[in-house]
């Protein structure tokens, strides 16, 4: 049987590392790995038992990609995160349209692909206090943008552009968060805070705020994947969810029962996201049930299954 050729662009950030390691265990199809820095994506292919191969190819920058039909894109390019005074928050803009439009135009000429964009829960705005519903508006001054408006801007630009292409075959899968054992500790989020202070034998310090969090499991990120594969003639947005989110309290109970976790919560602590304040970062819009997809795996076990790889390796 043919395989189906998958191309992976930004392929050494952590959503396309677990979706590389999903699509290579099926051995079901041919990938194209579009990337800036090959040699990172060897040795990531080295760490899970692969090499690159005849279904598994790895491209230097995207000059031929614009020449090679494949049945399905996947535009895993980002900027990393900015959580960094001086950070330069134009990238947000600039590489997102950049890949963007090189995308719709491959797309304008070769219409049978389809196009999965990863969008993200930012798209509804920058306050997050109760999970967000199919009628949840994004209220942005527009006579006062703040930065912390910018990513929200630009991924409803981004998915607001894909709906005006209706006859190409584009789907924004909104991801909240997402954990596996591919993460990098150093990225500034609360759930790397803590594997660090356990590997490290750190205390950790945190604040009051019991927040909520909705991590996907790589196997229901790459369940979804294959949904959207299948959905034939598609052009949406759809809010990816796990089957129960988190709480910190939660995560806190399991990482000191589990692994002796040390930490203080202070009041006099403040975290600043530049995205805005999420203290409850999830949804409710189960949209995604129209293509068929159903959560197999909660937040918690996620976080179980996958931060094992990482704290006993």
């Amino acid at each position: 049987m043919k395989k189906s050729k998958i191309a992976i662009l930004g392929s050494t950030s952590h959503i396309a590392k677990g979706l590389i390691s999903n699509f290579l265990r099926s051995g079901e199809f041919c990938l194209h790995l579009y990337t800036r820095s090959p040699d990172k994506v060897r040795s990531f292919l080295g760490a899970i038992g692969k090499s690159p191969d005849k279904d598994c190819i790895i491209h230097e920058g995207y000059r031929d990609f614009i020449k090679s039909f494949y049945d399905v894109i996947i535009n895993c390019v980002g900027i990393g995160t900015l959580n960094k005074p001086g950070d330069n928050y134009s990238d947000y803009f600039m590489v997102t349209e950049k890949y963007d439009n090189l995308l719709i135009e491959y797309l304008l000429k070769k219409p049978d692909t389809l196009y999965i964009s990863f969008s993200s829960g930012a798209v509804y705005g920058r306050e997050f206090s109760a999970p967000v519903e199919e009628n949840t508006v994004n209220s942005i001054r527009v006579n006062h943008v703040a930065t912390e408006d910018y990513y929200a801007i630009v991924r409803l630009n981004s998915e607001a552009k894909h709906r005006a292409f209706s006859g190409l075959r584009i789907v924004d899968l909104r991801v909240f968060s997402y954990f596996s054992r591919f993460i990098d500790l150093t990225d500034g989020y609360f759930i790397t805070e803590v594997l660090d202070c356990i590997l490290n034998k750190k205390v950790l310090a945190t604040d009051n705020v019991n927040i909520v969090r909705d991590y996907v499991h790589p196997k229901d990120l790459f369940s979804i994947i294959r949904k959207c594969m299948d959905a034939g003639k598609i052009n949406a947005a759809l809010d990816v969810t796990s089957a129960k989110p988190v709480e910190k309290r939660e995560i806190l109970d399991y990482f000191s029962s589990k692994y002796g976790l040390k930490y203080e919560i202070s009041r006099s602590l403040s975290h600043v996201s530049p995205t805005g304040s999420k203290n409850i970062y999830c949804s409710n819009y189960n949209n995604a049930a129209c293509i068929g997809y159903k959560p197999a795996f909660s937040s918690m076990d996620a976080i179980k299954e996958e931060s094992k790889y990482i704290i006993n390796q």
